[in-house]
């Protein structure tokens, strides 16, 4: 076996598997052995063993012993865990890009269809939000800071594509983080380190209260446990 080629396959895998358990195609609480995904996706074993490996460290997949793995599911309780957590650091990684970070930049993130009737409309919505965030994250200046981020929006993606912020084409949602993320960008325009941390704030306590929203509602399955 070609040594070099291994790394290439395993990050194939790796991304491959990643993206079909964040689209939640690879649906929360969802069984499977090596074999199954190896055969699915058309991936070697190796490389489907250790993309797996990696998987269970960030926590998106738990293996099951003499099971094979399953994904991690989503409940009321690690939710209420991705929300807490996030308003413990994102309101701070905010304050620490501030004076970094480029508000064109930002902007330009910021164009996205976010009044979104297309699935493919929706699509270029979820990642333009991610690469946002992200680029607040990487501006705090603080590496581990960013990668916890990094994993927190991974789960965020998941709720996205679980239906927890409501469907495509909510147009008042969707105008909300369109204005939360106006809110950032001129808090970083003005300089503002306290206007930032506040806006943070209030767009992560507006997200939770969408997706508590639909739970209460019925409109988004969830696990209790």
């Amino acid at each position: 076996m070609d040594q070099t080629l291994a790394p290439r396959q395993s990050d194939q895998a790796l991304a491959c598997l990643k993206r079909e358990i964040i689209s939640c195609r690879l649906a929360p609480g969802a069984h499977f052995s090596e074999i199954e995904l190896s055969n699915r996706y058309g991936l070697a074993r190796a490389a489907t063993r250790a993309a797996l490996a990696r998987l269970a460290e960030m926590g998106l997949v738990q293996p099951v012993p003499r099971h094979g793995f399953v994904v991690t599911p989503i409940t009321l309780a690690s939710l209420k865990d991705v929300f807490e957590l996030r308003l413990m650091v994102e309101p701070q990684a905010a304050v620490m890009a501030v004076g970094k970070i480029d508000p064109a930049r930002l902007r330009a993130l910021n164009a996205a269809p976010h009044l979104a009737k297309t699935a493919s409309d929706q699509l270029a919505f979820v990642d333009s939000n991610r690469a946002f965030h992200a680029e607040i994250a990487k501006a705090s200046g603080n590496r581990r800071l960013a990668a916890l981020l990094e994993t927190l929006a991974d789960e965020m993606q998941r709720l996205v594509h679980l239906g927890l912020f409501g469907r495509p084409g909510n147009e008042a949602n969707q105008r909300d983080a369109d204005a939360q993320h106006e809110a950032l960008i001129q808090a970083f325009e003005a300089g503002d380190a306290k206007a930032a941390e506040l806006a943070a704030r209030h767009h992560i306590e507006h997200s939770r209260g969408l997706a508590m929203d639909q739970i209460m509602k019925g409109f988004a399955p969830l696990e209790l446990a």
